[in-house]
């Protein structure tokens, strides 16, 4: 090696040592700063073609970053944030429910109104039993009123939050963007702009916990941000703008708005449908699945419990007509909502179930399967809009068209169904389910609750305006009759004779329908299945639906706990990975002032060796 491949040695080895020193001791200073990552001088070498150094580029710094360990971290941010949004509402939903602990708890009351029918039927005269009752379930029906509305209003919070989210997300792709175009800015000024990358970590680390994304980097160093199912959220140095308008009234059973998004290429699309995981999913779906489930939930106890107490069977009387036998049932009875149940054995041998549902509303024709709990009955609706029985009969005639049912008016508008000996068709059993229209002289049930949306009406179930039940939970309510005259707990019958007081019928017949009645729950509340939904008592579904909703915040609170314990671990593992050594560091800097110090005395020998050179001619 030459005096002057040698000095061009020491002189690149200075400056590449200068530099390693500067940025060295730039990570010893940031050792305790959150968010920097450990730098180091990446260094070309170029040599001449007798293999001498002719060139030592120290140009780029780079950071000690694991991307597969970043990756998971983020990850994992996302799913840590879903699981913790979604504990604390559910914990907050089992916490509004209450428990048997708890007096005035749904479950408390529940079981305090089976206690006071009980004591009513013991003592049916008695004015305090008869108080008494009435007390608890007025203060049922406000209990499940105000649950209701509790739930209304953690979808409302739930609305709000999706809004402030979405403004913090719209500000963190804004602050990506304004990084990418600094870092682009100082590529082309030959700066590194290094730290302008740990800027950009930390609000894509931000980012992580609202939404599930995916970063990457095109060829040319733009960042590029894609949802789960790989929509844009920012690419080429341009964020995607995030759209959402608070709903204004959260409907009961309807979702709010949506969250839009239009790519910078003017794109429109779907967020929810283009995430799954993060915070802002998280209060989507407690907003518009979660919290209506429970309320769902409440509706069909609110819905059931009244109906357990208002609605009466009507039995059919036996029919023949010559060699056929059948049944007669009078329709007379029946609202809206109300059912007529067939059950009969076809030609082949096959039971089959009937259910005609009563509508006043034509349009909602036909109806579907879902409108019974019951999984193995037929559906049909009938229009009883023009309260003529034989229109009844005669949609029902016409829906059991082929069956081989004689199906007819007997001549004083009643329905008659005949079975077929020639084809071996069995009519097995027919029966109604309506609703009392008054206390008395309709048998012995007694409509203790009514609907308060608009005064006091009768609730039936009815199925037009998008069902009487959505929603019903939310206005409940003792019949106000109720409360003046209180003997109608006991009195149901006026004519031939009225009853006597002391008379427990009617007593025993609410409380065996609220403890002894098994009746199919509407599966689509998330309480049991289409295909085998829920089926028990009122007072079953109360706690079916109590530890539906205790376990599922029991559950969500677990995954959060462990959702929370791997991030923590993921944490420590990203940061053991970025964070600097200061020990490491500082043994780097001894050696790096060695090298220094060696340069400097190729230096000093080089120039002493010149000197010399120069001194002998």
């Amino acid at each position: 090696m030459g005096l002057t491949s040698a000095l061009n040695t020491a002189i690149f080895g200075l400056t590449h040592n200068q530099r390693q020193i500067d940025v060295t001791a730039a990570n010893i200073a940031n050792a305790n700063t959150a968010g920097y990552t450990a730098k180091r001088v990446e260094a070309d070498v170029y040599f001449d073609k007798h293999g001498n150094v002719s060139g030592l580029l120290t140009s780029d710094i780079r950071r000690d970053v694991d991307r597969a360990i970043q990756a998971g971290y983020w990850d994992s941010l996302a799913a840590n944030a879903y699981a913790k949004t979604f504990s604390g509402y559910t914990s907050e939903i089992d916490r509004t429910i209450g428990t048997i602990g708890d007096s005035s708890s749904l479950p408390s009351l529940m079981s305090k109104l089976n206690t006071n029918l009980a004591a009513l039927v013991s003592a049916p005269d008695s004015y305090a039993a008869r108080q008494e009752f009435l007390g608890t379930a007025d203060l049922l029906a406000r209990r499940l009123n105000s649950t209701y509305e509790s739930f209304q209003d953690m979808r409302a919070r739930a609305d709000s939050a999706i809004g402030n989210q979405v403004g913090e997300v719209n500000q963190l792709l804004k602050r990506v963007e304004e990084i990418d175009a600094a870092i682009q800015k100082a590529k082309l000024t030959g700066m590194p702009g290094v730290d302008l990358y740990d800027q950009r970590d930390r609000y894509l680390e931000q980012l992580s916990g609202y939404l599930d994304v995916s970063v990457s980097f095109d060829t040319n160093g733009y960042t590029r941000i894609n949802t789960y199912s790989g929509q844009i959220l920012f690419a080429e140095g341009k964020a995607a703008q995030i759209e959402f308008k608070t709903t204004g009234t959260l409907k009961p059973g309807q979702d709010g708005n949506s969250i839009t998004v239009v790519t910078p290429g003017g794109t429109p699309y779907d967020l929810v449908d283009a995430s799954r995981s993060g915070s802002l999913m998280a209060l989507v779906n407690l907003r518009d699945n979660t919290m209506p489930q429970a309320q769902a939930q409440l509706d069909e106890l609110a819905s059931q419990l009244s109906l357990a107490f208002s609605n009466v069977p009507v039995a059919s009387t036996p029919a023949t007509v010559g060699a056929e036998t059948g049944a007669t049932l009078d329709l007379a009875g029946l609202q809206s909502g109300n059912a007529v149940s067939l059950t009969y054995v076809d030609s082949g041998g096959v039971t089959r179930n009937v259910s005609f549902v009563a509508v006043r509303d034509p349009a909602l024709l036909p109806l579907p399967a879902s409108t019974t709990a019951r999984p193995d009955d037929i559906v049909y609706g009938i229009d009883i809009s023009s309260g003529n029985t034989a229109t009844y009969i005669a949609q029902i005639a016409t829906a059991l068209t082929g069956s081989n049912l004689a199906v007819a008016n007997d001549g004083t508008g009643k329905l008659r169904v005949l079975g077929d000996t020639a084809s071996g068709t069995v009519m097995r059993s027919l029966s109604a389910n309506v609703t009392v229209t008054g206390s008395a002289n309709q048998g012995l049930g007694l409509a203790v609750f009514v609907d308060a949306r608009n005064g006091q009406q009768l609730y039936t179930g009815a199925l037009e305006n998008g069902g009487q039940k959505t929603g019903f939970a939310r206005s409940i309510a003792l019949d106000a009759t109720l409360k003046t005259d209180s003997s109608r707990l006991v009195n149901y019958q006026t004519t031939p004779t009225t009853n006597s007081p002391k008379d427990s019928s009617r007593p025993q017949y609410l409380l065996d329908a609220l403890t002894k009645t098994n009746r199919p729950f509407d599966a689509a509340v998330g309480i049991g299945t289409e295909g085998d939904p829920f089926r028990g008592t009122v007072m079953n579904f109360v706690t079916q639906f109590v530890t539906f909703q205790g376990e599922q915040a029991q559950t969500a609170k677990e995954e959060a706990s462990a959702r929370s314990t791997l991030t923590q671990n993921l944490a420590l593992r990203y940061e053991e990975d970025y964070k600097v050594d200061v020990d490491e560091e500082l043994g780097f800097l001894v050696q790096l002032q060695n090298a220094y110090s060696a340069n400097a005395r190729v230096m000093q020998a080089a120039r002493e060796m010149f000197d010399v050179l120069l001194n002998s001619v």
